[in-house]
């Protein structure tokens, strides 16, 4: 059965499906060398195998496991995903995601895709429309021109939801394997890819196609991997009125080639709150 989803509390003046274009587009690619990549984040992402059959009490008496306070955490979030795994039986997202957040005609969609990465699970949280803006701004303080509206980066979101203490470390993938991989068993993922003029309209299964001439840099969330249809879906941040309900879908192929083309697929290891 398809989940049950609420707007936020808090809608915009003017909904971004309103008026669509490329003042929605606030994503901005700045790659920076010192990035982690996923085989040392899933280090942190779930506890090593070599304790996983012991007791806790081995595992506190025999090992510095639980030497950081994090892993205490990280561990109470892996527990969580053990105990709700993914079913490719149930038509909602893998990662359950109930609120549907509203940009408006702002380019904060940096802040709305780490807002969308808060409230998904597999460590649910309530984060409304007020809150992605907020995270927004954090961001424009992180890249040094606070308060201006120019886009920001993926990575400054990561930065900004960290500040917060929601996460403990982030990752970019950089192959579709990671990204499956992380998609199946870890949680959702912040996207940022260029976006085209033609990926505003979605067709009438929901799938948009990157083509057309390119309109911007683009924040959005995936949430799921579609198996049988060999694609994700993802969340949007221009309300419920667009798309299938603010969702869209995108082949793996086409999100690829994106993907390739200076996009970031950001992993990160959520902490419960």
């Amino acid at each position: 059965m398809e989940q049950s989803r609420r707007v936020a509390v808090d809608p915009p003046e003017t909904s971004a499906s309103v008026a669509l274009g490329p003042q929605l587009l606030g994503w901005r690619y700045r790659p920076d060398a010192r990035d982690w990549d996923i085989p040392r984040l899933l280090e942190i992402a779930e506890p090593p195998e070599s304790i996983r059959q012991m007791t806790v009490e081995q595992v506190l008496t025999e090992t510095p496991y639980f030497s950081d306070w994090r892993a205490y955490l990280v561990f109470w979030r892996w527990l969580k995903t053990q105990r709700a795994p993914r079913t490719t039986r149930d038509s909602a997202p893998a990662w359950e995601l109930p609120i549907q957040l509203d940009q408006g005609q702002t380019g904060h969609c940096v802040g709305f895709g780490w807002a969308g990465w808060v409230d998904a699970t597999p460590v649910a949280g309530t984060y409304q429309n007020a809150d992605a803006h907020a995270l927004y701004y954090e961001c424009k303080v992180i890249d040094g021109e606070p308060g201006r509206e120019n886009g920001s980066t993926v990575r400054s979101g990561a930065l900004a939801v960290r500040e917060r203490g929601r996460l403990a470390a982030f990752a970019f993938a950089h192959t579709l394997a990671e990204i499956d991989e992380w998609i199946d068993t870890q949680g959702s993922i912040v996207v940022g890819t260029m976006w085209t003029a033609d990926m505003f309209d979605p067709d009438e299964n929901g799938f948009v196609r990157p083509t057309g001439a390119a309109a911007g840099g683009h924040c959005y969330l995936m949430l799921d991997r579609i198996e049988d249809e060999d694609a994700y879906l993802f969340q949007n941040s221009w309300g419920a009125a667009w798309g299938q309900g603010g969702r869209f879908k995108m082949r793996r192929g086409d999100f690829d080639g994106l993907l390739q083309d200076r996009g970031e697929a950001c992993c990160a290891v959520e902490l419960p709150h």
